[in-house]
């Protein structure tokens, strides 16, 4: 996955002062008003299962504006989730912007070209920074200049996030003020969340209690037998989590291999006592077939010896 962010955006948020305000989420059932044109359209990979939506056939006109907020003065980033149905384009489609007074006073804005989507037919989020110098009471956030004939274009929400407390959320970037980072992912549940895949040199994981002490005289070795027993009962191993437990919470790294490492150094143990009794049972083997090769001999010689004897008898016998 390869992640683009804006060194603005992140030097702006680190730069500005907390502010107290909530996060706001418009969308289309938060006041955005369409104009003709554009609709509301299911769409299973928005937010809600829908999202407002403008074909390329459209006339060149806004897409959509409003609500027309009261908001503090403050340093905010305002996102817009956006898709387009081809990214092939480099002419610009849509503006979008951040004004009050119906495009008075106007506080951030940007052109959308379709070759800004990475990808098409898939949601991007694009952040503006902006200043509001002084509490407004009737903010609107608009996409306007729709240009008709170039691409289809979706929105699935407005994010107004206060730069300095609540951190930067974009569907690619996200940095919450606990200081958890999230790569792909709005919600971030540690100090680094990856929704992707991920590729590296080489990852170092901490940990302590290796397992060496399995080879320890004291160490307790659960026989197999037992651990048999404990596979019927649980259809895993055991200190292993199960496949629900690894869906629900992931595997720990280092954790794992310290178990999985526990597992080995165990078999090895087992496979080590198991090779000891087949040594002794290959011995045990050959003192038997040698025992049962001296017995066959003397019972062949007992044998021989009382044929002869008997092939005495007869002779004398005539």
């Amino acid at each position: 996955m390869k992640i683009k962010f804006s060194l603005s955006v992140l030097l702006f948020f680190l730069a500005t002062a907390c502010s107290r305000a909530q996060i706001i989420f418009l969308d289309e059932n938060k006041n955005l008003t369409r104009v003709a044109e554009t609709v509301l359209l299911a769409d299973q990979t928005a937010q809600d299962g829908q999202c407002i939506f403008r074909p390329a056939s459209a006339v060149s006109s806004t897409m959509w504006y409003g609500p027309y907020l009261p908001l503090s003065a403050g340093q905010y980033l305002v996102s817009f989730r956006l898709k387009v149905a081809s990214n092939a384009s480099t002419a610009a489609v849509l503006s979008v912007d951040i004004v009050s007074a119906s495009g008075a006073e106007t506080y951030g804005g940007m052109w959308i070209a379709p070759n800004m989507f990475k990808n098409s037919n898939s949601w991007e989020l694009f952040t503006i920074p902006v200043t509001i110098p002084n509490g407004i009471t009737n903010l609107e956030v608009r996409g306007i200049t729709f240009q008709t004939g170039i691409t289809d274009v979706s929105l699935d929400y407005v994010q107004i996030s206060p730069a300095g407390i609540n951190g930067i959320y974009t569907s690619d970037f996200t940095l919450t003020n606990k200081g958890d980072l999230g790569l792909g992912t709005m919600s971030p549940k540690e100090k680094l969340s990856v929704n992707g895949k991920i590729r590296a040199h080489e990852v170092k994981v901490e940990t302590a209690n290796w397992p060496d002490y399995v080879f320890k005289p004291e160490y307790d070795l659960p026989t197999l037998s037992e651990i048999e027993k404990l596979i019927k009962a649980m259809d895993h191993l055991p200190e292993i989590p199960s496949a629900k437990e690894v869906e629900i919470n992931g595997v720990a790294l280092g954790e794992m291999n310290k178990l999985l490492l526990k597992k080995v150094e165990e078999l090895t143990l087992h496979l080590i006592e198991k090779d000891k009794q087949l040594s002794s049972l290959k011995s045990e083997v050959a003192v038997a077939k040698h025992t049962a090769a001296e017995n066959t001999a003397i019972q062949n010689q007992k044998i021989k010896a009382l044929a002869e004897a008997m092939n005495q008898l007869m002779l004398k016998s005539k």
